[in-house]
């Protein structure tokens, strides 16, 4: 026990800031898996759209959609792809928005908690 170090209240209202973080950090980390996510589909769907480049024009293409697969021209897979992969980038780049708010809201009440707490409080994961 250190003898000069002063003893800190911990307020309702801090525990209320750390709690808030903490559920932030958590919303942060699943959306960081979320875009993960969107883009490696993002991917998924430009190798799908390369391979059909590659086909005749005659050949029938299946495509999951939902749980059945349903046959496609080409042309219209390719259309179908380019349709998958847009909605796919624009999720991505919503979630990413979200991420970015969340991040101020975090380092504004990391900021307040360390300026009272200073070295007794840890907000930090290791993952950033």
């Amino acid at each position: 026990r250190m003898s000069n170090q002063e003893d800190i209240v911990v307020t309702a209202e801090d525990q209320q800031m750390i709690n808030k973080f903490a559920r932030l950090h958590q919303n942060f980390v699943s959306l960081t898996d979320e875009v993960k996510s969107l883009l490696n589909d993002v991917q998924n769907l430009n190798e799908a759209a390369d391979e059909i480049m590659l086909l005749g024009d005659d050949e029938s293409i299946p495509l999951k959609l939902g749980t059945s697969f349903v046959h496609f021209t080409p042309e219209s897979a390719g259309d179908r792809l380019e349709s998958m992969k847009g909605e796919s980038e624009e999720k991505s780049t919503e979630k990413t928005k979200e991420k970015e708010l969340i991040e101020v809201e975090m380092n504004r009440l990391k900021s307040t908690l360390y300026s009272k707490f200073g070295d007794r409080i840890n907000l930090e994961d290791g993952d950033d």
